[in-house]
């Protein structure tokens, strides 16, 4: 009996422990934070966006080696690490076409090369 008494007396003193310093915490607004203390929690590191994986392989590339692929290369080995669809970029160029419009710049009218009659 003397065993089942210093079980039962060791829950009751830890959850007395616990409950005053979880209280203690949340009158600090810490009680999270000492919950978490408490069990040994460690926060997962950040996520690396998807933006922030192909600048650094960019730059990578571009300190071995700078050539022009290295574009490709960063979004291939980015794509298969964060198993993204497999689309690769499209080669070409791109054609810029600007069309008029009805409204008059003023800036860019010329000036009327006939004078003005006198009056």
């Amino acid at each position: 009996m003397t065993k089942q008494f210093n079980v039962k007396s060791f829950v009751i003193i830890t959850s007395i422990i616990v409950t005053l310093l979880y209280s203690t915490g949340c009158a600090n607004g810490r009680g999270l934070d000492m919950a978490r203390a408490l069990f040994g929690y460690v926060e997962p590191p950040e996520a690396e966006t998807v933006m922030q994986a192909m600048q650094r392989e960019y730059n990578l590339c571009m300190k071995v080696e700078a050539k022009p692929e290295c574009v490709q290369l960063a979004y291939d080995k980015v794509r298969v690490t964060k198993g993204l669809d497999p689309k690769p970029i499209p080669r070409g160029y791109v054609v810029i076409v600007q069309e008029e419009f009805d409204g008059k710049d003023e800036s860019s009218e010329e000036p009327s090369e006939e004078p003005e009659p006198e009056q």
